[in-house]
């Protein structure tokens, strides 16, 4: 806060009189003294403080009170996520090689279609770098892929089977690997024994009834009509893997094994 200026020329004025009160008086020839001291008339009328003023003490304006400082919280530590441990490094079986599959139940389009699965096991260990990667017994898992049964006149069936994992160690390993198909026994020879058969039947049935050529010929026509009808009537045979029976698969694709 400023002083006011009246305030600080009257402290002044004061300051003076009093140093001027207590100065000795200078004595002048003659016998006269001079009051070297001012008196309250000689000063300006505005000058002179008047006794009802009073002078004011001015007090110090007190210091600002610090605003207090809150502390700043500590960061926590990051926790350090520990690394991983280095993978053992695996052995991988390359596409390509081969594996002995063996079915401990029949397969057949006789009684499997498009979807179902199928059980079976490794006849013998799979081997890479005098290492036994998959060893023999382990179970595989697959499905059939297609199933085709022959016609009744003619053609042959068809099956094709999908592997799709071997189990091992505890582990399941895919491989997605899709066989040859099997095909049935063709139907066409038996199909045309029935035929010849019933001729033959036909013909010796009509001598012997009518006993003239033409008799034979009828019966033969007729025998073999009949074999055909039985020849239509039936089926070739079914693909099949009989029980016990062991394929041999390529594997498609590569398969890597961790911890070998």
């Amino acid at each position: 806060m400023k002083r006011p200026w009246t305030h600080v020329l009257a402290l002044g004025l004061v300051a003076t009189l009093v140093a001027a009160g207590c100065a000795p008086k200078e004595e002048v020839p003659g016998g006269t003294s001079t009051d070297t001291t001012l008196s309250m008339s000689d000063l300006p009328d505005a000058t002179v403080p008047s006794p009802d003023t009073a002078v004011a003490i001015i007090e110090p304006e007190p210091a600002p009170t610090p605003a207090p400082v809150t502390p700043r919280p500590k960061p926590k530590p990051t926790p350090t996520t520990p690394k991983p441990a280095p993978a053992a490094p695996g052995v991988t079986v390359a596409a390509g090689t081969q594996i002995q599959v063996s079915f401990p139940t029949e397969v057949s389009t006789k009684d499997k279609v498009a979807g179902d699965t199928f059980t079976a096991t490794l006849a013998n260990d799979v081997v890479v770098d005098g290492k036994v990667i998959f060893p023999a017994g382990s179970t595989v898992q697959g499905h059939v892929v297609e199933a085709v049964r022959p016609g009744k006149a003619s053609g042959r069936g068809k099956m094709v089977l999908a592997y799709d994992s071997i189990e091992a160690n505890g582990k399941s390993y895919a491989i997605d690997t899709v066989g040859a198909p099997i095909e049935g026994a063709s139907g066409t020879k038996g199909d045309a024994t029935k035929v010849v058969g019933g001729a033959a039947a036909g013909a010796i049935l009509g001598k012997i009834i009518g006993g003239s050529g033409s008799d034979a010929a009828k019966g033969a026509a007729a025998g073999a009509a009949a074999g055909t009808a039985a020849a239509l009537l039936t089926r070739g045979p079914d693909p099949v893997v009989k029980s016990g029976q062991t394929l041999t698969v390529a594997l498609d694709n590569a398969v890597t094994v961790q911890g070998i």
